[in-house]
């Protein structure tokens, strides 16, 4: 019997054809931060939106509608920062962030990382998109994991520090779904 030729990769597949760990890959599937789809319990990926997706991660490129248009898709109005904040506060929450599992969780340090990076650049005055997308995700998981109801308070919490709220869950073109 001839093999069956397939354009479907299985998940080392993938990580070879995207050059790096199943480790990476099988986290990217379990946060749904990656196409894929599940077959008999299984994560197949199609190489074609495999190379969407990269394309998507691309720094220094975009090809979202705000560079299309020009226009934002969060308002700036709604990523500003209250002049309360209390930054003390805020700061601790991140520090927690960028230690979950002693800094060995991509995910959650990267949080961490990113709102730190974004509160500093704007002294504290609004996050950028991006930032803010990732934020309210995390505010409102899809799954509920240990690790994502953890996250889940912290990102509540820096939320309601932030805005006075938990915001709500955004879309953004750095995201799918």
């Amino acid at each position: 019997m001839e093999k069956i030729k397939t354009s479907w990769l299985t998940l080392p597949e993938a990580a070879e054809y995207l050059r790096c760990g199943e480790r990476l890959l099988r986290e990217l599937v379990t946060n749904e931060r990656i196409p894929h789809v599940l077959f008999a319990g299984k994560a197949l990926f199609h190489p074609s939106r495999l190379d969407e997706w990269l394309l998507a991660q691309e720094i220094g490129w975009t090809t979202d509608n705000q560079a299309r248009t020009g226009k934002e898709i969060i308002p700036e109005e709604a990523r500003k920062i209250s002049r309360e904040c209390p930054r003390n506060e805020v700061n601790d929450i991140i520090r927690n962030l960028l230690n979950y599992r002693d800094g060995k969780e991509l995910f959650v340090n990267g949080l961490g990382k990113d709102l730190r990076d974004d509160l500093e650049k704007s002294d504290y005055k609004i996050l950028s998109e991006k930032v803010y997308a990732r934020l309210s995700r995390w505010c409102h998981p899809k799954r509920e994991t240990p690790r994502n109801k953890w996250v889940l308070e912290q990102a509540s919490n820096i939320s309601k520090l932030l805005y006075g709220k938990v915001i709500e869950r955004v879309a953004h073109p750095s995201y799918r779904g």
